[in-house]
């Protein structure tokens, strides 16, 4: 089960740290990472199979992150600062680089729609990401098709 688990983590090593990057506040990163390895770890067990395994770690990872900031305002920890880390701008006059406008972009977005563009770049199913995100796979259609206006307006233009 361990090696299991190890290759699990390392196969989705790329959506647990953006997660975690995600709702974390200033020094938090870690905290929330450990925390979505540990409920991954936890869980493991029970994982069985009724969904993909990379949709049941966006679950996990991000209930997980949820609880963390649910629990972190309730204790005062978060002031009226962002849920998640700025990228870094990029060098004026420098021309960005693809990733560079994706990660603009999704800073621009709010936390569930960032989450679920990110489902949608990985290639999850609307079914899968409304399993994930507790809505219906109609509602995340619509909100695709939102963000995809979105950066079409803001990056592509007309």
């Amino acid at each position: 089960m361990r090696k299991q688990f190890e290759q699990m983590i390392i196969n989705n090593q790329g959506r647990i740290r953006y997660i975690a990057s995600r709702y974390s506040h200033d020094g938090e990163f870690d905290d929330i990472y450990q925390e979505i390895l540990l409920q991954l770890w936890r869980s493991f067990d029970s994982f069985d199979g009724q969904s993909k395994l990379e949709t049941w770690v966006y679950k996990v990872a991000f209930n997980t992150a949820c609880t963390f900031v649910r629990s972190a305002v309730k204790h005062k920890e978060l002031k009226k600062s962002p849920l998640h880390k700025v990228v870094e701008e990029s060098v004026p006059g420098h021309e960005s680089c693809q990733a560079d406008l994706l990660n603009q972009f999704m800073d621009s977005l709010n936390d569930i729609d960032a989450s679920l563009l990110m489902m949608y770049l990985d290639g999850l199913s609307s079914d899968d990401s409304a399993a994930v995100l507790g809505m219906t796979s109609n509602a995340v259609r619509s909100r695709i098709k939102r963000i995809k206006q979105e950066f079409e307006n803001e990056f592509i233009g007309e």
